[in-house]
Formats: structure tokens, C-alpha cells, sequence
């Protein structure tokens, strides 16, 4: 008797999430874990995380809050107006809040965005990739977010 075996081998991209990076603000402090070596651009209004300068257009992780509770279903991005905001969104949780996510294509660009209120204030988190293995980075990124008053 003859026993054929394969193998297939999956390939997964390896990143280290070895920094933590804060953000104070006088009424609130957040945090998330960065992957090692990707840049933080901060321009006092939002935080966006890259692999580079370079790939910052179209591969990154952008975090903003505005300082009043807007509905958890807004976000500002424009839809079609014959839409229903419930059908768009699948429940989840950020930073230990009920948040709302949607994803939706942009040609080849997915664009997940996520929108809570916490401490009386509105998020607004973000993601654009046409990588797969950059999705599971991305998901780590929001499973790390911390908000504290």
C-alpha cells in the first residue's frame, strides 16, 4: 500500500507589534499598538498609521475624534441617499464601546470605517488596504485601542 501525502503551505505575513503610541489631549488619553517600523503621522486633527510615506495614500489606519457625541450611526462619508444606515453596518466593539463598522469598496481599496462614542465623545477609526494580510494588521491595531479620561 502506497500513502501520498501533501503539503500545503500557508504564507502569512509576520508583523511585530512591539510600540504602544499615545495620544493626550486635555480631556482625553488613546492608544494603540503600532507595528514595528510603520510611521505615525499626526496633524492635530488626525492620527494616521502607514508601512511608509509612501504607501500613506492608500494603506492606512487613521483615527479622529470629534468633541461632542454625534449619532453612533454617522460617519462622514457620503452615501446613496435611497440607503438605510442599519443595513450598512454590522455591530462590534472598540475600545470596550459599541461601535458601528462598514466596509465597501473603493476600485481595488477596501475601506472599513468604524464609528463609537465613548466618554461623551464621537471616533471615528478608518482603514484602506488592497491587501488582505494588511486587514489582519489593521484588526489588531483596533483590538489595541485604549480611550482614558
Amino acid at each position: 500500500m502506497r500513502i501520498t501525502i501533501s503539503l500545503f503551505l500557508l504564507t502569512t505575513t509576520l508583523v511585530s507589534f512591539s510600540q504602544r503610541v499615545s495620544f493626550e489631549d486635555p480631556d482625553l488619553t488613546f492608544s494603540f499598538k503600532k507595528p514595528k517600523n510603520w510611521q505615525v503621522f499626526d496633524d492635530g486633527y488626525v492620527v494616521k498609521v502607514s508601512p511608509s510615506a509612501k504607501d500613506s495614500a492608500t494603506v492606512y489606519f487613521t483615527l479622529t475624534y470629534f468633541e461632542y457625541a454625534q449619532p453612533i450611526g454617522a460617519l462622514p462619508t457620503a452615501k446613496p441617499a435611497n440607503h438605510s444606515d442599519e443595513e450598512d453596518y454590522v455591530q462590534t466593539k472598540v475600545a470596550g464601546a459599541a461601535a458601528k463598522q462598514r466596509e465597501r469598496m473603493d476600485g481595488e481599496l477596501t475601506i472599513i470605517n468604524y464609528t463609537f462614542v465613548k466618554f461623551g465623545q464621537s471616533f471615528y477609526l478608518k482603514t484602506s488596504t488592497d491587501n488582505i494580510a494588511d486587514q489582519r494588521i489593521f484588526r489588531k491595531i483596533i483590538r489595541s485601542v485604549q480611550i482614558k479620561k
